[in-house]
């Protein structure tokens, strides 16, 4: 009986499964979060980029 009750709750689901889904969400979360920082700093560094490309083209350098 008490193996029944730690490998069963009344969903009839494991006793891992609401830990793991917990973890999955936070996992996405953070993995958006991520996203999102490194879309923000890939645009920052294209802006960069340009401005210095704009840069060599008004002082004639070339790349």
């Amino acid at each position: 009986m008490l193996e029944y009750m730690f490998s069963h709750s009344f969903f009839g689901l494991c006793a891992w499964d609401l830990p793991a889904l917990i973890v999955l969400l936070v996992m996405v979360v953070v993995f958006v979060w991520h996203r999102h920082n490194m879309k923000k700093r890939e645009d920052e560094f294209e802006e960069e980029l340009a401005d210095r490309w704009a840069g060599q083209s008004a002082e004639g350098k070339g790349i």
